[in-house]
Formats: C-alpha cells, sequence, structure tokens
C-alpha cells in the first residue's frame, strides 16, 4: 500500500508551521534565556496537547507510565536545550547545517534497526535535500561559516543526532498503534519535566519584556503541539527518512518569512536551495515504493547568520 497524499499533507503542513518558528524567535530577540523558552514551550505545547485530550473525554495517566515516553522526553528535551545553548556560541548558518544533517543519521539508524532499504532514488533525494540546505544556509559562501567556537558546533551536532535517535524511537511507538494525541501530548509533557531540571539550578529567568512573553506564547501554542501531532497522525505510513527529508521544507518557509517580515534578501541562492529541497523531496517520494512509518523530529529553522551575543539569548 503506497502512503495516502494525506499523510503527506500533513507532513508539509507540520513544516510549515514549524518553519514558522523563525519570526517567534526573532520577534522577541534578546528578550528571553532559551533555557526558559525550552521549558515555556514545551510546557506550553503540552498544555495544550491535554487541553485537547480533556476535550476528547481521553486524558489519562496511563502513557505517563510507560519509560519510553519519558525516555523520548528526555532525548527531546536534551535537544532542545542543546540548540538553544550552541546557537550562543556559534553562528546561525552552521545550526542550520549542523542540526539538519540529522537526515544522514536517521537514514542510518533506520537500516540499521529497522532493516529499511535503501534505493538509490531514496539516497540520491537525500543527497540532493541536504545540498538545499547548504545552498541556503550558506549562498556557498565559505566565509559564512567562519567565526563562532567549536564548544558551540559541537553542541549543536550534538542536538542534531539526538533528535535521530529521538525519530526512532519515535517510530517504535508508533508502530504500537498508539493514539497520536496522546502521545503527542505524553511526549511533550515529559519534555517540560525534563526541561525544567536545569532551571532549578539556573534559576528562573523570566522574560524581560512584554514582546518576549508574546513570542514564548506563539512559539508555545502554534509550532509545537500541532505539529508533532500532525506527524504522529502519519506515522505509521511514512518513512521516518521520508519525513525527515520533507520537514526540510521548513527552512524554505523560514527563507520565505524572512524576506516577507524582515526584508532579508531574495537571491538566486535562495530559489536554488529551495528549489534542490522540493526537488529532493520528489525524487524520494516518488521513489517510495509502500509504507513505513514514523515521524521526523521537531526540529526548526533558525534566525539570520551571526553568532549570538551571550547577554541577548535567543531560541530557535
Amino acid at each position: 500500500m503506497v502512503p495516502p497524499r494525506r499523510d503527506y499533507a500533513l507532513i508539509l503542513l507540520a513544516s510549515v508551521l514549524w518553519g514558522t518558528s523563525f519570526p517567534g524567535s526573532k520577534l522577541a530577540f534578546g528578550t528571553f534565556d532559551p533555557l526558559f523558552l525550552t521549558f515555556a514551550r514545551l510546557a506550553l505545547g503540552a498544555l495544550l496537547g491535554l487541553a485537547v485530550l480533556a476535550a476528547r473525554k481521553r486524558l489519562h495517566g496511563t502513557i505517563f507510565r510507560e519509560p519510553i515516553v519519558w525516555a523520548l522526553g528526555a532525548v527531546n528535551a536534551a535537544g532542545f536545550i542543546l540548540q538553544n545553548e550552541g546557537i550562543l556560541l556559534t553562528t546561525a548558518s552552521k545550526t542550520a547545517l549542523l542540526v539538519n544533517v540529522n537526515i544522514v543519521f536517521i537514514a542510518i539508524l533506520m537500516v540499521l534497526f529497522f532493516r529499511e532499504r535503501m534505493p538509490a532514488t531514496k539516497v540520491a533525494g537525500i543527497v540532493i535535500g541536504v545540498c538545499g540546505v547548504v545552498v541556503l544556509a550558506t549562498k556557498l559562501d565559505p566565509t559564512s561559516l567562519a567565526g563562532g567556537q567549536f564548544e558551540g558546533d559541537l553542541l549543536v551536532f550534538a542536538a542534531g543526532v539526538l533528535w535521530a535517535f529521538y525519530v526512532v524511537g519515535m517510530k517504535k511507538r508508533a508502530d504500537r498503534g498508539e493514539d497520536h494525541v496522546a502521545m503527542t501530548a505524553g511526549i511533550l509533557a515529559t519534555s517540560a519535566v525534563v526541561a525544567a531540571v536545569p532551571l532549578t539550578f539556573a534559576g528562573w529567568p523570566l522574560p524581560t519584556s512584554e514582546t518576549g512573553w508574546l513570542g514564548i506564547l506563539y512559539l508555545g501554542l502554534v509550532p509545537t503541539f500541532a505539529p508533532l501531532m500532525l506527524y504522529v497522525a502519519s506515522l505509521r505510513t511514512i518513512s521516518p527518512t521520508i519525513s525527515s527529508l520533507l520537514i526540510l521544507l521548513e527552512v524554505v518557509v523560514a527563507s520565505i518569512l524572512s524576506v516577507l517580515m524582515f526584508q532579508d534578501p531574495f537571491d538566486a541562492f535562495t530559489l536554488a536551495g529551495g528549489a534542490l529541497i522540493l526537488f529532493g523531496a520528489y525524487v524520494v517520494v516518488r521513489g517510495e515504493p509502500g509504507p513505513s512509518g514514523a515521524v521526523a523530529g521537531g526540529l526548526s529553522a533558525v534566525p539570520g547568520d551571526g553568532p549570538v551575543p551571550r547577554p541577548d539569548r535567543e531560541d530557535r
């Protein structure tokens, strides 16, 4: 059975929603601490998910009794924290490349743990998509990757690797046929609990302005629960390798929004990078013979290039 077009549409919609996390971060630049934003965003997303479950009269605590839900929550929270702290020490271009390289690790893990076939079309699509990210992030200018510190690069890269394992873990969970709303809400709730741990030691640095609170509300209520739920809804028919490639569309969405909202330049590199990502997704989807099933992790695009000053902290 070929995956329904509806499930591909769910992934594309989720990519669009995740891509909008870019303006939410940039508009509130310098007004919040990344550790607090990580917790607040995950907590708001979890509360929204629990509210949906309550409205459907399916709210119960059984989801929190399973170790894998806590393990996935811990991995997701750690990925957010590593990326948010890492971007303070490196550039946005490096962050975009190092985080999204997890598509390669996802493909490898799917072969190792699920014996997923890796035909030439799938490999070609992955290579084309990664090339599109390179073009978008660097504009083929090697100097754009200059600057930053190795520590920041390492943190961001580790976030991408963690999210690769998170994706594979989500597939194992999805194969059990769980309620996608309950699974999404449960993982976000456990992620929020884990994300609160470092705040107990570092204090609770609240946003310094109304803009910061608005940014947190937007990031928590729009590009967190809803897109992850859409991905989980298509877990049993779309391979994680395909999902992780389609999620690269969020980079295209973020680039378009940066042009419309912040007057960032729209040039041939933006057009070419977006076209390569779309073409890579097309190649992979056209070559997919049948269902697998999983969801890509909740990565987000990053703001305009340049190191982020430590006093003015920003999240994706």
